[in-house]
């Protein structure tokens, strides 16, 4: 997508199939992904020589960018020695890309190493630049004088049942499910980027892979989100993103979480809470029956 310029003069170029000299465009262009694990030239030679050389000149001299996802120092990152190491393989190292937060990106641009995220990387960037919301009750004790009887009108607080949005199917790669004013159930797998989005609680009985789950998700800018959701997933563990009422950890941090490595080696569920603020992980064995309780209260 161009930007158009508003003169006169320059429409009548742009319609003539002329735009102006230095006009700067937003096209779409599509770059080959190398996923890499520890950064290091030795394994990219090794992944070079399997997935490129044996190609027998299908990517010659095609730009490329590193998937640095998975990478756990960006700070000893060598990428123009990575950038050296392609050339030598008949590619060109454009950048890197998976790269969702400020931290790890100050960490490339103050070396001048270019991010060159794709669409999901910016929008999972773009989210965590959001402000959190964080209420904090302070209680004061003062001495106060009061008459005998005296009559105390306090809040009471009447809960309303919220229904579950029942969903018996796997939900595609890409697809997004929301459960607007309600929980959601789904007897099923997720597929990669797929978007499970409930303004209470996620309950998966199936697998997720690569997709991201939001429970207790704010209906406004004003509205602070549920931080009493639950997200509850009964088969393999590997989301995209994670969040409840606003706190969001990404696939990067969860594979960095001892923890959650732990749980997932076990297999036999994971139940996630928040708690002051943080992302909790327990075993649905772990859990014990409070699961069936949170069930109970949203019919």
């Amino acid at each position: 997508m161009s930007n158009v310029p508003q003169d006169p003069q320059g429409s009548k170029d742009l319609k003539n199939g002329s735009p102006h000299l230095g006009d700067l465009s937003f096209t779409g262009f599509s770059l080959a992904t190398i996923q890499i694990q520890d950064g290091t030239p030795d394994e990219l030679e090794q992944i070079l020589v399997q997935k490129i050389d044996s190609t027998h000149g299908a990517f010659t001299n095609s730009p490329v960018v590193l998937n640095v996802e998975n990478v756990a120092n960006l700070n000893t990152f060598d990428f123009f020695k990575l950038q050296e190491l392609c050339r030598q393989h008949e590619l060109f190292l454009v950048g890197v890309t998976g790269v969702v937060n400020e931290d790890r990106a100050n960490a490339l641009t103050n070396r001048h190493i270019p991010v060159v995220n794709s669409t999901r990387f910016h929008r999972i960037r773009q989210e965590n630049l959001k402000p959190k919301i964080v209420t904090q009750f302070i209680e004061l004790k003062v001495p106060v004088q009061v008459p005998v009887p005296y009559e105390v009108k306090v809040p009471y607080e009447v809960k309303i049942a919220s229904p579950i949005k029942i969903i018996r199917r796997n939900i595609r790669s890409g697809e997004t499910v929301n459960g607007k004013d309600c929980s959601l159930a789904i007897y099923g797998s997720l597929g990669s980027h797929a978007r499970i989005i409930a303004s209470q609680h996620v309950f998966v009985f199936g697998n997720v892979h690569g997709a991201d789950l939001f429970a207790g998700a704010p209906k406004d800018n004003s509205d602070p989100g549920f931080s009493e959701a639950v997200i509850h997933v009964a088969g393999k563990f590997n989301p995209g993103v994670l969040a409840i009422a606003g706190n969001y950890r990404t696939a990067e941090d969860l594979d960095n979480d001892p923890d959650l490595t732990r749980l997932r080696q076990q297999e036999s569920g994971v139940v996630i809470t928040l708690e002051n603020s943080n992302l909790k992980f327990r075993s649905i064995a772990a859990y014990g029956n409070t699961l069936g309780q949170f069930f109970h209260e949203a019919r």
